[in-house]
């Protein structure tokens, strides 16, 4: 395994204004601000499906359009799990960043990433290409698709939990940062990065406590560590050794990624918290996030441009027994494939013997 003492070539790291904009960034990246954009955005995609379908069927090819049923059901599932996760992180739930049961955003991202590797593949010619001559509604269908992946790829991989569970950190300071960094929008005075009153540390490969920004440092871990304790109390002077990453609570502790002249080494390391995300557990946004301001379009194209887009205007979900808010076709949670019409106030059914929730579809 690597270590910081074997190095052989000095390691990059980030001057103190750098640190204050990398700290600024992960905050920033990992907020309800920046994800319910990102909802909006899969929103305009989910109506730009809807409209394809809806488009083939009026005139006749509904069935060899390549936007199919299926592809609709998947995307309005994600849609689905989007707005979950961010029902759920204006609660102050972190866990939603997570790759496991937990992971509404993992399971949200899971048709976007089809459609992503389906669409590489036809630039390859593994596949025909789509237009609007098979594809009615394809112009729209694209164009959100594309902004929704812009989006979601400039907060997403400094965020989302790896499916990788032994991946090293992937925010890592180096030549690609350092270009990268003057680019993002920073406030002209960058509050100052926080120091504990209670230093708390982890080391790599043992369970990280606390959602929030952790930061490398080269420290010494005590000589005896009692079983019960996931993480260390470290004292002392503490050089930084690589780049904060924003780690999730209960997950293992990774490795960092570091960046020399001519390597990527991957070291084990004790990670520092700087900053726990409790953000929203209060019931309220900070007003720091009225400032952030992204890279990616501001707009989806599909949208209303007069229409608000935010969580106030979400999909309709009942559960079973529940009477129906809307008369209209109702999906099943875990088999959108299933559907049933239902009159308003008439009570939601089982569905294989088990009860369910049920997503408002279309009359």
């Amino acid at each position: 395994m690597s270590s910081y003492n074997n190095l052989n070539a000095s390691v990059m790291l980030p001057s103190d204004h750098e640190r204050r904009q990398i700290f600024y960034w992960l905050k920033q990246a990992s907020s309800y601000t920046a994800w319910n954009r990102i909802y909006s955005f899969y929103r305009a995609w989910c109506n730009a499906a809807e409209n394809c379908r809806r488009l083939a069927s009026k005139v006749g090819v509904e069935n060899s359009t390549r936007v199919s049923e299926s592809h609709y059901l998947r995307i309005l599932h994600g849609f689905a799990h989007c707005e979950e996760a961010i029902l759920r992180l204006k609660r102050g739930e972190k866990r939603v960043f997570k790759y496991d049961a937990n992971g509404e955003f993992a399971m949200a991202n899971q048709p976007l990433s089809h459609w992503v590797n389906y669409l590489m593949r036809i630039d390859w010619g593994e596949h025909p290409p789509i237009d609007e001559g098979n594809t009615p509604g394809w112009t729209v269908f694209h164009n959100t698709l594309t902004e929704l992946t812009d989006a979601w790829g400039e907060c997403a991989p400094d965020v989302l939990e790896s499916p990788n569970l032994d991946d090293a950190a992937y925010t890592v300071y180096g030549i690609w940062l350092q270009q990268n960094l003057p680019t993002r929008h920073f406030p002209r005075f960058l509050p100052e990065i926080p120091d504990p009153k209670e230093p708390i540390s982890v080391a790599t490969g043992k369970p990280v406590p606390h959602s929030g920004i952790w930061e490398p440092v080269e420290a010494r871990k005590p000589q005896l560590l009692s079983l019960f304790r996931r993480s260390e109390t470290v004292n002392g002077p503490l050089a930084i050794t690589g780049c904060m990453n924003y780690l999730h609570g209960d997950s293992i502790a990774p490795k960092a990624t570091l960046e020399t002249k001519d390597d990527n080494p991957e070291v084990n390391t004790i990670w520092r918290l700087l900053w726990r995300d409790n953000r929203y557990e209060d019931g309220t946004v900070p007003n720091e996030e009225k400032n952030y301001i992204f890279l990616k379009p501001d707009t989806p194209t599909w949208l209303d441009q007069k229409k608000a887009i935010d969580i106030s205007d979400p999909l309709i979900w009942a559960e079973t027994g529940q009477p129906a808010p809307k008369s209209g076709k109702w999906l099943a949670e875990h088999d959108l494939r299933i559907s049933i019409m239902m009159e308003a106030g008439a009570p939601l059914p089982m569905h294989e013997g088990r009860p369910t929730r049920w997503l408002f579809a279309k009359a």
